[in-house]
């Protein structure tokens, strides 16, 4: 199980940090033709809103809990005994997991019918094609089922580990430190 949360967090952390490059690589490139040329990059727009940024929104869910990132209001639970946080956690990831398998499935069913279209917008003179970022959702929440999965095992096997999500150590200066 390591072994798969390893790679969709390295997948992740390369797709992620290539998108996020070649967004900024395009905005530059049209930024520069529009100074220069007086002309853009044609469809960065588009690129950008219908591609790069919904890939940067919807594929770090997974990471997001493979580092243990997500909210959580534990203003009940960290008064519970030691002993019920297993059941505590077991049920919070079977209600992920069921919450973003529905998450999951209603992407899946816009991408298909979007995909059947053939869905695109105008692009000036031209079509551009947008059904394919339908499906970037799809993968975002699917893997985060997967995670959820992956969680309700090691939540039964009596291996989860609920360590502290932030080292203080590691966020910066405190007020009681002498700078």
């Amino acid at each position: 199980m390591r072994g798969l949360e390893r790679f969709i967090s390295h997948t992740v952390i390369l797709f992620g940090g290539a998108i996020l490059c070649l967004m900024a690589l395009l905005i530059v490139i049209d930024v520069f033709l529009r100074n220069v040329v007086g002309a853009g990059f044609p469809v960065t727009a588009e690129l950008v809103a219908k591609y790069f940024m919904v890939a940067v929104s919807f594929l770090p869910v997974a990471y997001a809990e493979l580092r243990r990132r997500h909210i959580e209001a534990t203003i009940f639970t960290d008064y519970l005994p030691k002993s019920l946080m297993p059941v505590v956690f077991f049920f919070g990831f079977l209600l992920s997991a069921g919450a973003y398998g529905l998450l999951t499935w209603g992407s899946a069913t816009d991408a298909l019918s979007k995909t059947a279209r053939g869905a695109y917008v105008e692009a000036g003179t031209m079509d551009f094609v947008t059904w394919p970022a339908y499906w970037i959702p799809v993968i975002g929440f699917g893997m985060m089922v997967l995670i959820c999965v992956l969680r309700l095992i090691t939540v039964l096997g009596g291996s989860f580990s609920d360590d502290p999500h932030d080292d203080v150590a590691l966020m910066g200066p405190h007020d009681d430190e002498v700078i």
